[in-house]
């Protein structure tokens, strides 16, 4: 415009052919610099007319005279309402009744401002609901960053107290294995000592049945005594009988007697003996039988604890083997939570980059000053603003109108 108003019409009109307001306005701007362009050439040729008439050279002077006044004031407004848009004031508007020189080029200015606020507006406005949405987005994102981060901390304690566990369990499963091992070799013993115990019931019982004979030997020794000791008897009486003659037979018969006495004495003791050994054998062999039941009980009980503790080991196993599982798969869920939650930062950093460019671009659009639209209610707009201010087009006088 500056160029314009210098009478520069070579300069090239930048953004013609977009289809927007920047388009539309240097559209106008274009169409102002071929009418400029167009006067200067009117100019050059009331020059020459000029050098052939000087009374059509003073009317063709008023007028270029009043012309050039009217452009010098339409450059004069562009450049003034230029200026105001170069600051970011978009309310800026030319006012004119629609007759003047410059009619056409103010309206389409004004029409391309008209365009360009109708175009700002709804971008504000997605930009600062742009801004709110990706600050909701950020919040919510930092809001699951920290569930997670629980989450993950939950999980890492949970799978550490699960690990305490399984090593707890796999420490039971190996001493109930041990204990099946105890109990096994404890069974063992158990049964060598009902065999044991067999053997010696059965020892006392032929002791028991050696007692019965020596009782029965006994019992002839004891017969034998006695009637040796009647024979003796008898021939003793038959020694007296005999007088002189009988006397020592008689002695010897006395001292048979003594002997089978004697024999028969011991014969009593051993008896007695013998019975008191019976007896006690009868005793040793009914306690070592009540020892073989009580073992065969011990044996049953050791075999059913024995089978107890195999399950239990076996148990104990399967819950280790279960347990070790489940710490797998909470380490697969653990790093899992971890991956989700850095791709919950990620995705919270990159929104974090968006929420700063439409701020970015919510400030850059709060640098222009907006009219509200005709009928508009106060949604559409984000904020007040004034009333277009409109440049007063200065008059032609009478003189350049003529």
């Amino acid at each position: 415009m500056e160029r314009l108003a210098e009478q520069d019409f070579a300069t090239a009109i930048p953004y013609l052919g977009e289809r927007n307001e920047t388009g539309r306005l240097a559209e106008a701007m274009d169409r102002l610099r071929s009418r400029l362009a167009e006067r200067r050439r009117i100019q050059g040729e009331t020059r020459l007319e000029l050098d052939a008439s000087a009374e059509r050279l003073k009317a063709i002077e008023a007028a270029f005279q009043g012309a050039a006044q009217a452009q010098a004031q339409l450059a004069e407004l562009l450049l003034q309402a230029l200026a105001r848009m170069a600051e970011g004031d978009l309310t800026v508007r030319l006012a004119d009744d629609g007759r003047g020189l410059g009619a056409e080029v103010m309206a389409g200015f004004d029409a391309a401002l008209d365009g360009l606020t109708g175009g700002l507006a709804p971008i504000r406005l997605g930009a600062r609901d742009l801004s709110a949405g990706f600050e909701a987005i950020v919040q919510a994102a930092d809001d699951l960053t920290q569930q997670t981060e629980q989450q993950a901390a939950g999980l890492k304690q949970t799978a550490a107290a699960l690990g305490q566990i399984t090593e707890t369990v796999q420490k039971t499963a190996s001493g109930a294995r041990q204990a099946s091992e105890a109990v096994t070799a404890a069974r063992s013993e158990a049964l060598r000592s009902g065999e044991v115990v067999s053997g010696a019931v059965q020892a006392m019982g032929e002791i028991e049945k050696s007692s019965r004979q020596i009782g029965q030997i006994i019992g002839i020794i004891d017969e034998i005594a006695f009637q040796t000791n009647l024979l003796a008897l008898n021939a003793g009486v038959e020694a007296a009988r005999a007088g002189e003659a009988g006397r020592g037979f008689a002695v010897v018969a006395q001292e048979v007697r003594a002997l089978a006495q004697r024999s028969a004495d011991a014969a009593k003791e051993i008896k007695a003996l013998v019975q008191v050994s019976s007896a006690q054998v009868g005793e040793g062999v009914c306690m070592v039988g009540q020892t073989g039941e009580a073992l065969q009980t011990i044996i049953g009980r050791v075999a059913e604890v024995d089978a107890l503790v195999r399950d239990i080991a076996a148990a104990a196993r399967e819950q280790a083997s279960g347990l070790a599982e489940i710490n797998a798969a909470f380490a697969r869920m653990e790093q899992a939570v971890r991956q989700n939650a850095e791709r919950v930062d990620q995705s919270a950093a990159a929104t974090r980059q968006l929420m700063a460019g439409s701020a970015e671009l919510t400030r850059l659009t709060y640098r222009f000053k907006l009219r509200r639209p005709a009928g508009a209610g106060h949604a559409s707009v984000p904020s007040p603003q004034p009333a277009a201010t409109p440049i007063p087009l200065a008059r032609r006088s009478p003189r350049t109108a003529a």
